[in-house]
């Protein structure tokens, strides 16, 4: 049995034990104050943050246990206090002012002079079971120092067949469905450097359940986190909406998905063409200063009627038309009933972990391929778009008269240009093509420049610029 004097030795080891290093005792080892910078430290290290600079303010971050998440300063300090708070509480320190002083050290502790979000690892997948790697196939666990912003709140499933979401996908989207993952899959990776695609899913009957689709898979897919759903108009800037703060929220979004593109036409493509880039671009928010960004957001659209933009061959290059070939199912309980025969919905939104990985997969092919499964059908559809969307072209073929053979003369540029324009307002078509601009299209079809006096009747302009050969029609 212990002696007195070993019951109280006891009783000072156990007391000393239960201190805490962020803590100041004194020598009666009773409590009087908290050592700040250390609690901070800990609290850092077991719950994440950053503050790091963005332009000319900081930003702040919060490890969630998969991904880095952005919050405001006041989200970081309500959380902050609320981690001070448990911390002193359970060493029976707590005091408010002491809650707040914490959390006014943590917010400065965490503070760094680089921002490691900047460059996003391109080569790890984060998911809530852990963190894919493209290179190997493996999971590993999820880690602060991966510095991924872009986490996903599903668990992966490497191996796992996805039978319902392929049927279902299959049926709407037929032989472009290989593309359509393989899209997917770049959309788990932050860069746009690999492809330089824009997809839009061209339903023209309507009611095929395109958009269904979306919102039951390819969005929990992705994460409602890491997508934005800009419209085109306010991404472009047209028809009467402002692109100055539109593209601001695209900064650290894996996607941008919209469902529905107006039956009015775009007039600024090369912004289409600039964000779908992977380039610095200049975005400026509410309230804040213009920032030099890296976007890698794939821009994903949706509509029901072929799209009327002004088409420039470094945006043909990136626009993918896939046409969904189901049939219409909306107000058609036959084609629904057939539609339940051939997948199970219930089923398809568990296999999301294995379609997951399917679809990094296939994007990892394609890029070791060079290419993304550009079929024919995408292709004749997004041609086929083109050439209507070509105003020049289409002007041409309604307004360019048959001369006769041998004929010296032409049409002088100044007039061309006005009854192309006559033509614009007389299809009620908005464009903001120049003279210049409709020149270089027409030098770029095969007509020459020349000095002529020699016009077609209807033109009394003198010894100008011309163009050999051409009279085209008036519309006033």
């Amino acid at each position: 049995m212990a002696t007195e004097k070993e019951q109280l030795e006891q009783v000072f080891a156990d007391t000393v034990a239960q201190k805490v290093d962020w803590v100041q005792y004194n020598q009666d080892g009773k409590a009087v104050g908290v050592k700040y910078v250390e609690l901070a430290d800990l609290i850092i290290k077991e719950h994440p943050f950053l503050a790091v600079p963005f332009g000319d303010e900081l930003t702040y971050y919060s490890y969630n246990g998969v991904s880095w998440d952005k919050v405001t300063k006041a989200r970081a300090k309500e959380q902050t206090e609320r981690y001070a708070f448990d911390y002193l509480k359970s060493a029976d320190v707590y005091r408010p002012r002491r809650m707040q002083d914490v959390a006014k050290t943590v917010l400065v502790n965490g503070q760094q002079d680089h921002n490691p979000f900047t460059d996003q690892n391109t080569d790890r997948v984060a998911f809530k079971n852990g963190t894919y790697m493209l290179d190997s196939g493996e999971m590993r666990p999820n880690g602060p120092k991966d510095y991924l912003i872009n986490g996903h709140q599903i668990e992966a499933q490497p191996g796992k067949a996805s039978p319902n979401i392929n049927a279902w996908g299959s049926y709407l989207f037929g032989p472009s469905w290989q593309y359509v993952k393989e899209v997917l899959g770049y959309a788990f990776i932050p860069e746009q450097t690999t492809f330089n695609t824009i997809t839009i899913l061209l339903d023209e009957t309507g009611g095929s359940g395109k958009s269904y689709f979306v919102e039951k898979i390819v969005r929990p897919l992705i994460g409602q986190n890491n997508i934005t759903a800009k419209d085109i108009d306010t991404l472009t800037g047209s028809n009467g909406k402002s692109n100055r703060f539109g593209t601001f929220d695209l900064i650290n979004k894996l996607a941008n998905i919209h469902l529905d593109i107006p039956d009015t036409r775009i007039d600024m493509p090369d912004t289409l063409k600039t964000l779908s880039g992977g380039d610095v671009v200049e975005v400026e928010g509410k309230g804040t200063n213009s920032v030099s960004v890296k976007l890698y957001a794939l821009l994903i659209f949706a509509s029901n009627n072929k799209p009327k933009i002004a088409v420039s061959s470094a945006l043909l290059q990136r626009m993918h038309l896939v046409p969904v070939v189901a049939p219409k199912v909306r107000d058609n309980p036959q084609e629904a009933r057939a539609r339940a025969s051939l997948w199970n919905e219930e089923k398809a939104v568990k296999e999301l972990g294995g379609f997951a990985i399917e679809c990094i997969e296939a994007f990892k092919q394609a890029k070791a391929q060079g290419r993304l499964s550009v079929n024919d059908e995408i292709e004749e559809v997004t041609k086929d778009w083109a050439t209507s969307q070509d105003l020049v072209a289409t002007f041409l073929l309604e307004a360019k008269k048959e001369m006769p053979e041998g004929y010296t003369g032409g049409i002088s540029k100044q007039v061309a240009f006005a009854r192309y324009r006559e033509w614009l307002i007389d299809n009620g078509i908005e464009s903001k093509i120049n003279k210049k601009s409709f020149g270089t299209v027409l030098e770029q079809k095969g007509f020459l420049s020349i000095k002529t006096r020699n016009h077609p009747e209807g033109d009394n302009s003198g010894n100008v610029a011309s163009w050999l050969g051409l009279d085209l029609e008036k519309y006033n």
